[in-house]
């Protein structure tokens, strides 16, 4: 049973190996076995609205549930590579909530907010803590936004619906566990409605902790940067007149994205073009540089005055700026993205699906690692088969790979409509969570695509161990989602496995050289295998003799001859035994221990009295001999024997069976010496 339990656990191990490899090579991840059900079936689902990823693999997903037939807050927490069972954040309040967003911190920061009763709330959990109580941040809003920097700096802009227009932009800003409001509203004109309907806000916090926020405002599309509670002094509008001999309409669905340096951003948008009584919806992208837009690029793949149009804009970047413009033709629903190199520099278009689809895809980007991206979408097969969420991944950046089906049939139909999100860590772990099925079957479901752990290394190279169990030990393999579990192999077979960095064999090891060797094996089976390494057992202990002639009187020369061996243990090659390192004599008047370097040393006593002679024979691996011998030391020589020696010897032999690395023999003056 053991045997065939450890068979099977080397055939994963193998398994792991070679997904591992061809991982490392192309730096894709890979799909856990299974998606994570979050939460149902449950017909009291409504939609999944937000999910946020840290750098360093904690985050959460946010979305809405109806509790005795009111909509609530509920959040599941990512935590060690796994979803966590839901909680409700908007407890205490009793009217329904909406519109919740959500964003990440390192440690297991997490910002919610939500709009309950026509006012904004925020509820966090600060490092990993427990949820504090929903606070209130503005009494009067709608359509809130939230982004936190990677050091823990965010902003939530939002539509204020009691401001001077009848709508204001405002912004927020929060650190260390506070938050604070912009004191003045963003708009273009504090006159005009702003950041409603399909003007809604966004925010985009870069890694220096600016942050940046877009809206619409009477058909229009601005940009006012944001410095803690502090707003520029201008706003910029992204839109244009004209594209091509067309003229806009309006404009409108902003979205934003920046990297580490808020100096550039990506703006996407949708513009409506008239030409005479023909209409064409547009996506743009115009990118944010400084103070001013550098001009409009058309990141949709269609002419203008073309057959179709495009909508549904999204974007993304990398914090080196590198990324996607997403959009989707209104009447083929072809999926299109528009890389973004460094900076956000604009560059080529690209068709992302493969398959005709029966509806808008919703897709969404996302990164996953410093210069990883990928597109998540709903592909819609119509009455052909079952709508599914499927992903490409780009491991630097603009390279997408094959279009991968990551939800399952099994759960039926996936319903992007009610939410589609994507977030990935900084090791280039991605996730994305979706609503499957419909009414009872409603479920709110995620898949995790793993990459190999990060390498580790033996603690030593080379060790000897004078037990049979001996301890092998290792450095922890980098993953970010939950601690991998690791497979030990010895001399090629695999002997078991453990979740902690060090491992006593279960049998016991024959004397001798072995190579062992360590495998980390995460959550999805990809493995990562650390270098070979080598222990030498050696459980026996050296064999000592020793032999005394002179005369045994003060200011005689006495001379110690010692003969050692280390064998190894009955029936085993010499080369089993790990050889003598080093053999030393004590004379015991204090004077300094000698090292014996070949097999004899020499001592001259000063004076009267009994001396406890101490021989040490130590091998490699640490197992210790020692022989102690008294030597009575007279003031003369015996009577009539003054030209007398004496020749005595003593002879240690370690049993293979002692206990501890080290035997100690002790033999008097008169027996045998």
């Amino acid at each position: 049973m053991w045997l065939r339990a450890l068979v099977a656990l080397c055939a994963v191990a193998c398994a792991g190996l070679g997904a591992a490899s061809a991982a490392d090579a192309a730096h894709t991840p890979v799909a856990a076995p299974a998606d994570a059900v979050i939460d149902g079936p449950d017909a009291s689902i409504d939609s999944l609205n937000g999910m946020a990823i840290a750098r360093d693999g904690t985050g959460g997903l946010v979305y809405l549930k109806g509790v005795a037939g009111v909509p609530h807050v509920f959040v599941s927490i990512l935590q060690n590579g796994t979803f966590q069972a839901p909680i409700q954040v908007d407890a205490g309040l009793l009217a329904g909530s909406a519109q919740p967003v959500i964003t990440a911190g390192n440690d297991g920061t997490l910002l919610v907010g939500f709009v309950n009763n026509g006012a904004l709330y925020v509820a966090q959990r600060v490092n990993g803590g427990a949820f504090a109580p929903p606070a209130l941040l503005y009494p009067a809003a709608e359509n809130p936004s939230i982004s936190m920097s990677n050091f823990g700096k965010a902003y939530m802009a939002f539509t204020a619906t009691n401001g001077a227009g009848g709508a204001d932009v405002r912004a927020a800003y929060y650190y260390a566990g506070a938050w604070a409001l912009e004191p003045t509203p963003l708009d273009d004109n504090p006159a005009d409605a702003a950041g409603t309907g399909t003007g809604r806000p966004q925010v985009a916090t870069a890694g220096d902790g600016d942050g940046i926020v877009v809206w619409g405002e009477s058909g229009h599309i601005y940009t006012r940067r944001v410095v803690k509670t502090t707003a520029s002094a201008v706003d910029e509008q992204a839109d244009v007149p004209t594209l091509g001999g067309w003229q806009e309409v309006s404009a409108a669905n902003p979205v934003i994205a920046t990297g580490g340096d808020s100096t550039y951003a990506s703006v996407a948008f949708q513009e409506q073009l008239a030409n005479g009584g023909s209409r064409q919806s547009r996506v743009l992208m115009n990118r944010l540089h400084g103070s001013q837009y550098d001009g409009i690029r058309q990141g949709d793949g269609i002419a203008t005055g073309g057959p179709e149009g495009a909508d549904q804009p999204q974007t993304s970047v990398t914090e080196y700026g590198d990324g996607w413009v997403v959009s989707e033709h209104d009447q083929t629903h072809a999926l299109f993205a528009t890389t973004l190199g460094g900076n956000e520099s604009f560059g080529t278009t690209l068709r992302v699906d493969s398959l005709p689809n029966g509806t808008q895809p919703d897709a969404v980007s996302s990164n996953a690692g410093l210069t990883s991206t990928f597109i998540v979408w709903q592909q819609n097969p119509g009455a052909a088969g079952t709508a599914e969420i499927r992903l490409r991944f780009a491991p630097h950046g603009a390279d997408l790979g094959p279009e991968q089906v990551v939800s399952s049939p099994g759960l039926g139909a996936t319903d992007a409509d009610q939410g589609l999100e994507a977030a990935g860590d900084v090791a280039g772990d991605a996730a994305a969570a979706w609503v499957q099925g419909d009414g009872a079957t409603t479920r709110i479901v995620a898949t995790q695509l793993f990459q190999a752990p990060g390498g580790f290394v033996p603690s030593d190279a080379f060790h000897y161990s004078t037990s049979a169990r001996p301890l092998l030990s290792w450095s922890p393999s980098s993953e970010l989602w939950g601690g991998p579990r690791y497979v030990v192999k010895i001399d090629g077979i695999v002997v078991g496995q453990t979740t902690a960095t060090q491992f006593v064999p279960p049998p016991p090891l024959a004397d001798g050289r072995r190579v062992y060797q360590v495998t980390a094996v995460n959550q999805a089976g990809l493995a990562t295998a650390a270098r070979a390494a080598t222990v030498f057992v050696d459980t026996v202990k050296p064999q000592v003799t020793v032999t005394i002639t002179g005369i045994r009187a003060i200011h005689h020369q006495l001379r110690l001859t010692v003969r050692y061996s280390d064998p190894p243990p009955p029936g085993l090659p010499k080369s089993a035994a790990s050889g003598v390192a080093t053999v030393y004599a004590s004379w015991g008047d204090g004077s300094a221990r000698t090292r014996i370097r070949r097999t004899t040393d020499t001592h001259v006593y000063t004076r009267k009295r009994t001396y406890t002679l101490t021989v040490t024979v130590k091998d490699r691996a640490g197992n210790h001999t020692v022989l102690k011998k008294r030597l009575v030391i007279a003031t003369k020589p015996p009577k009539g024997g003054g030209k007398r020696k004496g020749k005595k010897t003593t002879r240690a032999v370690a049993a293979a069976g002692s206990s501890g690395p080290g035997a100690v023999l002790l033999f008097p003056s008169g027996s045998g010496g």
